[in-house]
């Protein structure tokens, strides 16, 4: 996030949030109105109206006014200009029948070394959305709840635990102890059927660095009762560095997690897979990446590069369909972050924008 309004400075390296309205039923109508895929946009605001992208972002494309949806995804609209606060959501022009919509959000919160857990809880809650799944967030020991993360006028409704905290990490000085993912829901708006989590490691691979899902059913309050609530599922693949650098020893790993993930047939699918969606992409991305360049030193690039791809490549053999227009939720370039929905239930994406 860049701070601007209200909102707190946090190095965008990896605090990244996506974040996507969806719509529940088939016969709604899709008014695209907010949609940004760079990482260099923005310099000086996280929510631009039509109006001031013009003035402070070099120009909106021609047809942002309007709500139809442009090519060049390049500029984001204000939020608040387009969420109503009520149990609803109306995005449409007036007149139009009123839709219900979900947002959901997925970040990476980077165990709290880049923001404090109340600066980050203040943009969280600023944002609105109804759903927000977080990756790298911390459990804290009984001592320190405290300081656990708390989002003004949302619950925790599900949370796992992933591998140890090092004493090394921000959070560990503040009583973390371990990472954790989990699901907020707005309170206004949501309400939580039931809940749960799992372990998706093969703990002879892994060790110690164990990862989770975070799973909750949900309905919408206000909305069209359900026959099943929507089940929401937050996960956080193995990778980074460390991994990454030892990628042989965890080989089929990654794969194997997002296959323990599916096995619970989440309708929404979200978080840091630390995959990418092609080969393309993360070639482009990684060329100055150590584990790529000791991969490529080492005659291993293929290897490597199939690596990168395990999570992205099991969902979608599994026929889930990927929200495409984030890019670069990693440092190095590229979205290895990523919003999947379950093909053969009335969920479908409507808009999307992306907050840096």
């Amino acid at each position: 996030l860049r701070g601007t309004r209200g909102l707190p400075t946090l190095n965008p390296s990896r605090a990244i949030s996506l974040l996507v309205w969806i719509k529940t039923e088939d016969a709604m109508t899709l008014h695209l109105l907010c949609s940004v895929v760079a990482a260099a946009f923005l310099p000086s605001a996280v929510f631009a109206s039509p109006d001031e992208c013009a003035v402070d972002l070099g120009g909106c494309p021609e047809d942002v006014a309007t709500g139809e949806e442009v090519l060049d995804h390049s500029v984001l609209l204000q939020l608040s200009g387009h969420i109503d606060d009520s149990r609803g959501r109306d995005l449409g022009p007036k007149g139009d029948k009123k839709r219900e919509q979900m947002i959901v959000a997925t970040w990476n919160l980077k165990r709290f070394d880049q923001a404090t857990p109340s600066q980050i809880a203040e943009t969280l809650a600023k944002v609105g959305a109804d759903v927000i799944g977080t990756n790298e967030d911390i459990e804290f020991n009984e001592s320190s709840q405290d300081n656990a993360l708390s989002i003004p006028g949302y619950t925790k409704v599900a949370a796992c635990r992933g591998e140890a905290l090092w004493d090394s990490e921000t959070a560990y000085a503040w009583g973390g102890r371990w990472l954790q993912n989990a699901i907020y829901i707005r309170d206004e708006t949501m309400t939580k059927v039931h809940s749960f989590s799992k372990n998706i490691s093969d703990a002879q691979v892994v060790g110690e660095y164990v990862r989770c899902t975070a799973i909750a059913d949900l309905q919408m309050k206000g909305g069209k009762k359900r026959s099943l609530p929507i089940r929401v599922a937050a996960a956080h693949l193995t990778g980074g560095q460390f991994v990454d650098s030892r990628f042989l020893t965890f080989e089929g790993e990654k794969g194997y997690e997002m296959r323990q993930v599916l096995l619970d047939r989440p309708d929404v699918l979200m978080g840091d897979l630390n995959s990418y969606p092609d080969t393309e992409r993360a070639e482009q991305c990684q060329q100055a990446y150590d584990p790529y360049i000791d991969a490529k030193d080492a005659g291993q690039l293929d290897q490597y590069l199939g690596w990168t791809l395990k999570g992205t490549q099991e969902a979608e053999r599994a026929g889930y369909v990927r929200l495409q227009n984030f890019e670069n939720t990693s440092a190095y370039g590229g979205a290895v972050d990523h919003i999947y929905l379950r093909p053969d239930v009335s969920l479908k994406f409507a808009q999307s924008f992306q907050v840096l």
